[in-house]
């Protein structure tokens, strides 16, 4: 009986051995995929990031149009007192106007945008007391 009480110590520390090794196996598959998730969550996050960035792009060319054609405007009417200064004016305004809405909505998007990966943390979170679990049922 006490040659048997060894060996079955022996066996139930191989059967940890393995089974740690399963876990430490299972884990590193675990984070790799969390990593890919990161990825590709940051790379969703950062296309929505260049859609805004692109928005303001093309807010920055919309004002600088619309200065430069009111600059005209108030030019030709300092210059020739004549009525296409009103015309230059009017249409400076509206690409000024169009300028800081394009502007407006491109920073909103901008805000919208997070790239913080929340589902990967989320995910991440869930793996941790899943192998922490793991570990306290071999551990028993």
């Amino acid at each position: 009986m006490d040659r048997n009480t060894p060996s079955q110590d022996a066996a139930g520390q191989e059967s940890i051995g393995s089974l740690l090794s399963g876990l430490i196996g299972d884990l590193q598959t675990l984070i790799r995929g969390e990593v890919q998730l990161a990825k590709t969550e940051i790379q969703e996050d950062v296309g929505a990031a260049a859609k805004g960035a692109q928005m303001l792009g093309a807010a920055a060319v919309l004002v600088l149009v619309g200065l430069i054609v009111l600059m005209i405007g108030v030019a030709l009417y300092i210059v020739k007192w004549l009525d296409p200064w009103f015309a230059f004016g009017l249409v400076g305004v509206v690409l000024l106007a169009l300028g800081v809405i394009a502007a407006l909505v491109g920073k909103r998007r901008l805000q919208a945008s997070s790239i913080k990966p929340a589902r990967t943390i989320e995910s991440l979170k869930e793996d941790k007391e899943w192998a922490s679990q793991q570990v306290k049922s071999v551990k028993n």
